[in-house]
């Protein structure tokens, strides 16, 4: 796969692009809300802290073995191990669900989620989540329908008698650039009581730039994607909550070269940082350079991510 579009795929999570083909699509299915700010999330830029090693081994096209080792202070350090793993294809349908999973031998905290598609146009997908031991187990269910024009989704997160989260989303394409969609969040917190919240989407999108919007009774959020290059893009986000009356703006930006890219931002808080991602010529390894400083607290986060690929599977290849 050779797409000069795209930066190098170092550190990319399941599902990575398997395959491109050329060619020009008339569907102009929208996709879900939860995608709606994609174009723009995708570019910023997901700071690491202190030192990750990744490994990833391709066994089949199906078949993927995974393994990762982490030091921070910030987040759960220790060894993982896990997969991708599909029982059957038959051309490029997944006959058999996918399941993807991983696991630190240490504490026994798990990840383990499932991707089944019985038809074309459903999409049947769980996240389920241990920390330690002992912890709860963290649960997130998934049922979307799609179309060629519209997509409806309901999402259960943790849903127990006692609490719980829910929503029901709705994305329809007016045209191909013109996008409108609603969402209803039910929540609630015991038996006798429940909460309800109507939210409403909007995305103008062309093919150098894309506008987005969600609002509702607890806040804003916004984002403008622009390719200002055909090597560089540029992301604007902003979010207003309600219930703390406060607001974040951020400026992002990514410039993809040959073997490397570089995604920074700049935040109303004043955070400044940037990743650098590259690929050694010779070497199937890739390095990931994390650098954030916050001006208001001094606050200096440093991260290192090597990733081992023998397979060429970061690579698309």
């Amino acid at each position: 796969m050779n797409c000069e579009w795209c930066p190098p795929k170092c550190g990319t999570k399941f599902p990575p692009c398997f395959q491109k083909y050329p060619g020009v699509g008339s569907k102009t299915n929208p996709g879900n809300i939860l995608g709606l700010h994609l174009l723009a999330n995708r570019i910023k830029p997901n700071f690491l802290d202190g030192i990750k090693l990744d490994y990833r081994h391709r066994l089949n096209p199906n078949k993927i073995m995974t393994a990762s080792w982490r030091l921070s202070h910030n987040e759960p350090s220790g060894f993982r191990f896990g997969g991708i793993y599909t029982a059957r294809l038959q051309g490029d349908v997944m006959q058999t669900p996918t399941i993807h999973a991983e696991i630190n031998p240490t504490n026994v905290s798990t990840d383990i989620g499932i991707v089944y598609h019985p038809h074309p146009q459903l999409r049947i997908q769980a996240e389920m989540q241990r920390a330690n031991m002992g912890a709860p187990l963290e649960t997130q269910t998934c049922i979307e329908l799609s179309t060629d024009t519209a997509t409806l989704t309901g999402m259960l997160y943790n849903a127990r008698r006692e609490s719980g989260r829910g929503t029901l989303s709705y994305l329809r394409a007016i045209n191909s650039k013109l996008s409108l969609g609603g969402e209803l969040l039910i929540e609630w917190t015991d038996p006798h009581s429940m909460i309800a919240d109507i939210a409403f989407a909007a995305r103008y999108r062309r093919s150098s730039y894309c506008i987005a919007a969600t609002i509702s009774r607890q806040g804003v959020d916004m984002s403008y994607w622009h390719r200002l290059h055909r090597k560089i893009q540029m992301a604007t986000l902003w979010a207003w909550q309600r219930k703390t009356e406060k607001s974040l703006a951020t400026i992002c930006y990514q410039w993809n070269f040959e073997d490397a890219c570089v995604r920074g931002q700049i935040d109303s808080n004043l955070s400044v940082g940037f990743i650098y991602t590259s690929f050694m010529p010779h070497v199937p390894l890739g390095i990931d350079l994390s650098l954030l400083i916050n001006l208001l607290t001094n606050r200096f986060v440093f991260g290192l991510n090597f990733s081992l690929d023998p397979s060429g599977l970061c690579r698309g290849e």
